[in-house]
């Protein structure tokens, strides 16, 4: 080969190799980069730097890549490293957040953080990342609390929050219980009964139970107060309506006179009562009566009788009767002849037993009789007088001058007895002067 073929050929290797060195050649890389930036890069636990970063160093095959930043979920990617191969990954770290679980004495407060609610307690929360947060605690009637809570990481923490009342609680017992009880008209409940978060100043308490009188009463507060009320329903009043057959009873209560059947006792308080009822002629009745609360009850008492009847004839008529010593009334006739018997008069209600009857007239010699009465039965008893000659009236004529026993006076006449059993009637025309018989020297 001559020098200018070898020259040639020179020229021709040096172009070769001018643009081979132009073309670039390719690369094996990894393009990382994170949301946010600065996040630590470890591949297969070698710290390598914070992202962004480019990394032309790895060798093909599988790696371990790991992001970490401090408040943030680590990352953790197995990558496949492909030789000559440029591969990029974007990550995205998730934000780290606290546990906490928050607690108020009493239950049910608003939990709110940049014056947006969290919901109520008892309230976990999972949403407040590392660092310093001011929670607001706020519950109708107890004063709002501000509380500064530090999170530090994914540990746990229980807060506990105890809030200062604004208002007044009422404590309300009562006899009987299960009385129901309204503040300002609402029912709270029945007794016994707490009833908190009353606004402070004046409410009205009002209380009511069936078969008691509502109670109501105006109570003042104040904020943080506990106030005890103890309170005794008054049982409404019964009425009780006494009666009796036949009526005219006496009515006593507890032993106490009330006054006669028909007998309305008003407004009487619910209990027990003793009542017993008493008439003439009949048998004691008593029971016991219960008088529920704002009932109105009728109680009938039937009166048993335990008396006889009496009817007395007597010869004469218009002769006094007397039962026991007491004048019970006169034997009459229909018949003018007053020395005949009499009519029956009758006697009712003779309480059954002993008694004494006795009969009288005027110049007659009396009569006393015991007799036995019996229940429900008519005694039928007689009596004839005998006559006592006492002369009791005087008849004056022209020629005569008359005494005895007045029998019977009428315009015809003046009828006298003037010897045992024998009568005189002295004609009016004839008669000057009559009349009762007077004492001697008078």
């Amino acid at each position: 080969m001559n020098l200018k073929h070898i020259f040639g050929l020179a020229l021709i290797l040096l172009a070769m190799t001018t643009q081979a060195a132009r073309k670039p050649l390719p690369v094996t890389r990894l393009d990382l980069t994170s949301t946010p930036s600065e996040a630590l890069i470890r591949i297969d636990h070698k710290v390598i730097g914070d992202t962004p970063q480019s990394l032309t160093n790895l060798t093909e095959g599988l790696h371990l890549i790991q992001l970490e930043k401090t408040g943030y979920r680590p990352v953790i990617e197995n990558m496949m490293i492909k030789k000559d191969v440029t591969q990029a990954r974007a990550f995205t770290l998730e934000p780290l957040t606290g546990l906490v679980l928050v607690n108020s004495k009493p239950e049910g407060a608003e939990v709110s953080y940049n014056s947006a609610s969290l919901g109520q307690t008892p309230l976990l929360l999972t949403t407040l990342t590392p660092g310093t947060h001011r929670l607001t605690i706020a519950l109708p009637g107890f004063q709002n609390k501000n509380v500064d809570l530090l999170i530090q990481d994914r540990t746990p923490v229980q807060l506990s929050v105890d809030l200062t009342s604004a208002s007044g609680t009422l404590e309300i017992e009562s006899t009987p219980p299960d009385t129901e009880v309204f503040i300002n008209g609402i029912s709270r409940g029945k007794t016994p009964v707490k009833i908190e978060r009353i606004p402070e100043g004046s409410v009205k308490v009002a209380m009511k139970s069936p078969g008691y009188e509502d109670h109501e009463r105006e109570v003042s507060l104040t904020a943080g107060e506990i106030q005890k009320i103890t309170q005794s329903m008054k049982p409404l009043p019964g009425k009780l309506q006494i009666v009796s057959i036949p009526s005219d009873a006496r009515v006593y209560v507890n032993d106490e006179f009330k006054g006669n059947t028909p007998y309305a006792f008003d407004k009487a308080t619910p209990g027990t009562y003793r009542v017993r009822v008493e008439r003439p002629g009949c048998m004691p009745n008593a029971r016991d009566i219960v008088l529920e609360k704002g009932s109105s009850l009728t109680e009938e008492f039937r009166m048993t009788k335990i008396t006889g009847r009496i009817e007395v004839v007597t010869a004469p008529a218009s002769t006094t009767i007397l039962l026991d010593g007491v004048k019970v009334g006169v034997s009459q006739t229909k018949k003018t002849d007053t020395t005949a018997f009499s009519d029956p008069y009758a006697i009712e209600d003779v309480l059954e037993g002993e008694h004494v009857l006795e009969v009288t007239r005027k110049g007659y010699a009396p009569m006393k009789r015991s007799i036995t009465v019996t229940r429900d039965q008519t005694l039928s008893p007689q009596f004839r007088l005998i006559r006592q000659f006492i002369p009791n009236y005087e008849v004056v004529t022209a020629r005569s001058h008359y005494k005895g026993v007045l029998d019977y006076v009428t315009d015809e006449g003046v009828k006298l007895e003037t010897a045992p059993g024998v009568s005189q009637t002295v004609p009016m025309k004839d008669i000057r002067r009559h009349g009762p018989l007077r004492e001697e020297g008078k």
